[in-house]
């Protein structure tokens, strides 16, 4: 009875196993005021703000823009040094630290149909998305979100993706070009409003794509986990606190001493000996490659932080770029601690081709617009009549409603496939 009880479950529950977007590991980056604490029960580390572990976690990756870890210095270096736009002795935003992420990430697999010929965006990615303050960035004075952050709900007639990780290239800017620079963006719950103004109302309303710490993503419930590696200060990095003032004779304890003291990290063409040739991309890769350096040294003399891993085993871990994108059918390869994929031809090394026992189902496209009724984390073909369900309205910060679909939980005809099966099992048990 008991083995035909488990063929039973088996194959009900096969009944509704389909294809879902294999989760990618990788190592990002994320430049930060200040350092994130590590939490000796969970043996982690969570930012330095919230009433609990799960708030601490999650503060850490709340609707937040990364980097790609060889990128990671484009920003402060086009942005934060320069004197004559950051006059205050002190860095834009306060830059002081890079923190490093590793993440798992799994899109929808609507998301991976939406920008499956759009080579401009980063593949297994949705369009990037600036965040600031635990939000969309609006784009003008009214509040008025961009696209893709009506994408996650589908608001506006857009398609309904769910919370997308957003990925592209940011190589051109020519205060510091890196070649190898990746902006990204994590939306999660209640991406429409500043941290401040968020409620957990508002969190259950608009969800984001944060698992819950341990969970993997699956591009169903969830789009997104991390775990924070460790991090650096950008004054040790720099070589700021190896300078000795010429008043006191002292080593400079940060970035405002150095300041106050005088000194400058850039103004002009002038630059510490760390920034040296600032538009040159080649001077820019080997800059990357000493924050890799100097992490992995950080890193190993605290036993609280975890060095970055072998690049070319992080590679061999994850799935081969074909698994999740169609268009690598003919040839892709990962690349970066970020573990994004690239075109590449058969002859390249690392390349990987689709083999010819394995497929990638069609997927189809969200449905746009009011008649949408359809789950966007799991698409169905135009043809098809979605089930009706019931509208619920949100109302958006600039006190616009959002109609959003929200799918009626039918299981009634897997409950039915399942007792049409255990009936079986039951039969042939008894035989």
């Amino acid at each position: 009875m008991a083995s035909a009880m488990s063929v039973a479950m088996v194959a009900a529950s096969g009944v509704s196993d389909e294809w879902h977007v294999t989760p990618v590991r990788g190592i990002q980056a994320r430049v930060q005021a200040g350092v994130p604490v590590f939490d000796e029960e969970m043996q982690t580390w969570v930012a330095p703000f919230g009433n609990t572990f799960e708030e601490r976690h999650r503060a850490a990756m709340d609707t937040v823009n990364t980097a790609s870890v060889e990128g990671a210095l484009m920003y402060v270096q086009a942005e934060g040094i320069n004197a004559k736009t950051n006059p205050e002795c002190r860095r834009k935003n306060n830059m002081a630290y890079v923190w490093f992420m590793e993440v798992h990430i799994a899109n929808s697999k609507a998301t991976i149909a939406e920008f499956e010929n759009n080579w401009g965006i980063s593949p297994e990615f949705c369009s990037f998305a600036a965040l600031d303050g635990g939000m969309c960035t609006p784009y003008d004075r009214w509040g008025d979100l961009p696209q893709i952050c009506n994408e996650y709900n589908g608001a506006r007639g857009q398609p309904n993706l769910g919370p997308c990780v957003g990925g592209e290239p940011r190589t051109s800017d020519p205060r510091a070009p890196y070649r190898e620079n990746i902006w990204f963006s994590f939306p999660n719950s209640c991406y429409t409003k500043r941290f401040r103004y968020k409620t957990d109302q508002c969190r259950k309303e608009v969800p984001g794509g944060l698992c819950p710490y341990g969970t993997l993503p699956d591009g169903i419930k969830c789009t997104y986990s991390h775990r924070v590696l460790g991090y650096v200060s950008l004054d040790d990095l720099v070589g700021i606190t190896s300078m000795k003032s010429n008043k006191t004779n002292k080593f400079y304890a940060n970035k405002k001493e150095f300041c106050l003291d005088g000194q400058v990290e850039q103004l002009g063409n002038y630059t510490i000996p760390f920034w040296n040739n600032p538009t040159d991309p080649d001077a820019n890769a080997e800059r990357a490659q000493k924050l890799i350096d100097f992490y992995q040294n950080v890193s190993a003399a605290d036993p609280r932080m975890e060095p970055f891993p072998d690049l070319g085993d992080l590679t061999s871990e994850n799935p081969p770029c074909y698994m999740n994108l169609p268009q690598c059918a003919t040839g892709c390869r990962r690349k970066l601690y970020a573990q994004v994929c690239e075109q590449c031809s058969s002859d390249q090394e690392g390349c990987q081709v689709k083999p010819p026992g394995y497929s990638i189902p069609q997927l189809y496209k969200a449905c746009r617009g009011e008649e949408c009724q359809i789950s966007p984390w799991e698409t169905l073909p135009p043809t098809e009549a979605p089930t009706p369900a019931p509208n619920t309205t949100i109302v958006a910060p600039n006190n616009t409603a959002l109609n959003v679909s929200v799918k009626e939980q039918v299981a009634s005809g897997a409950m039915s496939s399942f007792l049409s099966v255990l009936s079986v099992g039951i039969a042939l048990a008894s035989a």
